[in-house]
Formats: C-alpha cells, structure tokens, sequence
C-alpha cells in the first residue's frame, strides 16, 4: 500500500510538469517567414524564433513568469519603453520568446521567423517585389503582400 502511495504522489507531481513542457497544442497553428522584407505583427500564445539581418524587434511580455521572457542576442542596441516593453535593434540579431502570452513586432529586412500557438498575425512587405514567403500550418509558401495581412492563426487556420 506504502508502494502504491508513493507512486501515485510521484505522478500526481509528474503530471503538471509534463503539460508544462508540451510544446504544442492541439489547438495551436504554426507560421514559418523566409526572408522577409517589411515588418511582422504578432499577438499570440505559444511561443517564437526569429532573427533578421537589419532591424529592430520590440518584444511585449505582459505576464512576467508565464514563459521564458524574451531572449535577444546579436543586438547593437535596445530601448526599455517600460516594464513589460522592450525594442532591440542591430545587425544578425536573434529572438525568442517561449510560452504565455506576448507581442512582438518585427521591422527590417532578412527576417526569418518561426511560430507556434494561437493568435494574430500582420504581415505587411515593403514593396520591393522580393518581400519574403511565408507559410502557415505547413502548407505551401506565398509571397508576403505588400499590404497589411492580418489574420487569425490556429489549427484551423487555412
């Protein structure tokens, strides 16, 4: 009985770790950017990657401790607008933010990203005719419109 006991504390406190971890939801859609020339709005849950070789990234995080908080490097230089608000800037710089809620708004050229969760999206190119790609949900890539896009990303999202 003492065995027993132990081994169903043991997974009572497994369990909650282990959601924790998941990495994806059965809800949550995925947007892949290649190359893009403008700049990427994102209001979302779940988490993201990127890097871009010129410009600046201003990464939200509202809920202090819901995620891994922002992560830069390769930034020339960075802005504190407020407590949860911060902009990077610079050459080849990286970003990431995993878990909880967050916005991030890219600008530059050479921006590539990758995410996974639920939320919105704007993608709007620069104009150039060669604005980038960009996929959602593992389909095939479209050309980034030189317009603002916006659209809403999940599983569903077609």
């Amino acid at each position: 009985m003492r065995r027993l006991l132990t081994f169903a504390v043991l997974v009572a406190l497994a369990l909650p770790a282990a959601s924790a971890a998941r990495t994806r939801g059965p809800n949550d859609g995925t947007l892949s950017v290649k190359e893009a020339r403008g700049w990427i709005l994102i209001s979302a849950r779940g988490g993201v990657i990127g890097s871009f070789a010129q410009g600046k990234v201003t990464i939200v995080d509202p809920v202090e401790g819901d995620g891994t908080g922002p992560v830069v490097t390769g930034d020339e230089w960075s802005k504190s607008r407020d407590a949860t608000t911060t902009t990077w800037g610079g050459s080849k710089v990286r970003f990431r933010i995993i878990g909880g809620a967050f916005r991030v708004r890219v600008q530059g050229k050479g921006i590539n990203l990758s995410l996974v969760g639920k939320g919105s999206v704007t993608l709007n190119g620069a104009g150039t005719g060669e604005d980038g790609m960009y996929s959602v949900n593992s389909g095939a890539y479209s050309f980034i419109p030189d317009y603002p896009f916006s659209f809403v990303l999940s599983a569903t999202t077609p």
